[in-house]
């Protein structure tokens, strides 16, 4: 469960990263450039890293409550919905 859980993590981060990271830098604008450049290394160091832990490990608590079959279509459709997703965005 471990695995899969970072590979949805991880994907979704990969697909989304890219959105977080210009928001982040629209909203921080007006922060003088070594202010931004601070709090931009933070987001990637604290704030990715804790929220990719808090999110493989509330998916994997959620994985490992499943019976085997559901478990089986959660996870083929949950890829193929991050499939979609890295498809429609232009990511793949």
């Amino acid at each position: 469960m471990n695995s899969i859980s970072v590979g949805l993590v991880a994907t979704l981060l990969m697909i989304y990263g890219a959105k977080i990271n210009n928001y982040f830098k629209k909203i921080t604008r007006s922060v003088p450039f070594i202010g931004r450049f601070a709090l931009f290394v933070v987001l990637c160091s604290a704030g990715y890293a804790f929220l990719s832990s808090q999110l493989v490990r509330f998916l994997k608590m959620f994985l490992r409550g499943q019976a085997d079959l559901p478990l089986i279509g959660i996870i083929a459709g949950a890829f193929l919905v991050l499939a979609f997703l890295a498809r429609s965005g232009k990511d793949v």
